[in-house]
């Protein structure tokens, strides 16, 4: 008989690892870069995101702002 789990794991993370087992067993394409950055942790910026700020802000100001 299998031990029991004790600790809890969030549905959405039950799906996650489901979907990511069926993926691997039938050779299916990983994630979109797209659709990691969607689902990734709070706070995260995606890097094109932060070149166009840095661009933003390193630019001198436009003579009409």
């Amino acid at each position: 008989m299998p031990a029991a789990r004790t600790f809890h794991v969030s549905p959405a993370a039950q799906a996650r690892h489901v979907l990511a087992l069926t993926a691997a067993a039938w050779s299916v394409a990983p994630a979109s870069p797209h659709e990691v950055a969607r689902r990734a942790p709070h706070g995260y910026v995606p890097v094109r995101a932060m070149r166009r700020l840095r661009a933003a802000t390193a630019s001198p100001l436009s003579p009409r702002s």
